[in-house]
C-alpha cells in the first residue's frame, strides 16, 4: 500500500479504489514485454499498443517501483485521458490531460449528477468490488415505501454504529461517507442547527479503501466528534484502525445495502406523528431545521 499512497499524496487521490490483481493478469496473460513489442519485430499494431501501455508522465515521474498501465480508455471528456493503473495488487482508475502531464484520481460528475467514474470503474474495471459503489446526487425524495422507511428507522436504532452530536429533541440518522462531496456540504450546513436537532452521522465506507479507514478511525477514536470535524476540513489523523472497528464500519455499510440505502447522505428521522421518513442527499440547515 505505500506506493498507492506514495500515488494518493502525489495526485490528490480522492477515492482509493481496492481491487484485486486478476483483472490485470487476464488483461496482460500471453502478451509480449513492451520492451518486445518495441523492437523492430513486432508489427505496427503491437508498437502502437505497446506505446499506449507506457505510464503517463505524471505517474512516471513519480518513479514508484511495479507500477503499469493495464488499459486505457477515452472518457468522452475534452482533454481528459482515463487509465486503468496497478501498483502490486492494487488498482485505480485515474485521469490525465492528454499529454500526460497532470493526473489526478478521484470522482468525475457529470450531467444531471451522473457519476463518470463509477461508470468507467464498471467498463474498464470489469472485476473491481467498487465499480458498482453508490451515486450520489442532490436532496430528493427517496422513492421509499412507508413500510420500507419505517424498517429502516428500527433497524438504523437497533444496529448501527453512530456518532451522535447536537442537542435538539428532533434525532436524525445521516448516512454518510467521509469523501463524499456532498456529505461534507450537509455537515457544514449542520454547524448552525445542532443546538435544534441531534444527529447521529452513520459512517460507512461506500467510497473505497480510504472511505472505510477514516471510518474506522472515527469508531476507534476517542473524541469521534473531532476527527470527524477534522475529516470535513479535509485532514487526516495518524495510526491504522483496529480489525474490530473495520468491522463495525464493513457491518453499518452491509446493513445500509441490506436497507436498500446505496448513496451518500441519506437522512433517517421519525416526524411529529412518529412517521419513519428517508431524504436522499445534502440537506442545508433550512430543510434539516423543517423536517
Amino acid at each position: 500500500m505505500k506506493h498507492l499512497t506514495l500515488i494518493a499524496s502525489a495526485v490528490t487521490l480522492a477515492s482509493a479504489l481496492m481491487a484485486g490483481s486478476a483483472f490485470a493478469n487476464e488483461q496482460t496473460a500471453g502478451a509480449k514485454s513492451v520492451t518486445d513489442l518495441m523492437t523492430g519485430t513486432a508489427t505496427d499494431k503491437e508498437k502502437a499498443a505497446a506505446e499506449s501501455m507506457e505510464l503517463p508522465q505524471a505517474v512516471a515521474d513519480l518513479g514508484i517501483p511495479d507500477a503499469k498501465v493495464d488499459k486505457t480508455f477515452e472518457t468522452g471528456l475534452d482533454g481528459i485521458k482515463g487509465w486503468v493503473i496497478s501498483v502490486e495488487k492494487d488498482t485505480n482508475v485515474i485521469y490525465t490531460t492528454e499529454d500526460g502531464k497532470y493526473a489526478f484520481i478521484g470522482m468525475i460528475l457529470g450531467e444531471g449528477g451522473v457519476n463518470l467514474t463509477q461508470e468507467h470503474m464498471a467498463e474498464h474495471m470489469e472485476t473491481s468490488p467498487l465499480a458498482n459503489m453508490p451515486k450520489r446526487a442532490g436532496a430528493q425524495d427517496s422513492g421509499y415505501t412507508d413500510a420500507q422507511e419505517a424498517e429502516a428507522l428500527a433497524q438504523v436504532e437497533e444496529e448501527a454504529f453512530y456518532i451522535e452530536e447536537g442537542t435538539g429533541d428532533k434525532i436524525l440518522y445521516v448516512v454518510f461517507d467521509t469523501q463524499c462531496g456532498f456529505c461534507q456540504r450537509m455537515y457544514q450546513a449542520s454547524r448552525a442547527v445542532l443546538d435544534e436537532v441531534t444527529i447521529r452521522w452513520i459512517p460507512v465506507g461506500f467510497m473505497g479503501e480510504g472511505s472505510l479507514h477514516q471510518a474506522a478511525q472515527l469508531v476507534d477514536a476517542e473524541n469521534p466528534i473531532e476527527v470527524l470535524a477534522t475529516f470535513e476540513r479535509g485532514g487526516s489523523v495518524s495510526g491504522a484502525p483496529s480489525t474490530e472497528a473495520m468491522n463495525i464500519v464493513s457491518e453499518n455499510s452491509n446493513l445500509m445495502q441490506q436497507l436498500g440505502i446505496r448513496s451518500t447522505p441519506n437522512t433517517i428521522y421519525k416526524d411529529e406523528d412518529g412517521t419513519a421518513h428517508i431524504v436522499r442527499g445534502a440537506l442545508r440547515a433550512a430543510e434539516i431545521r423543517n423536517l
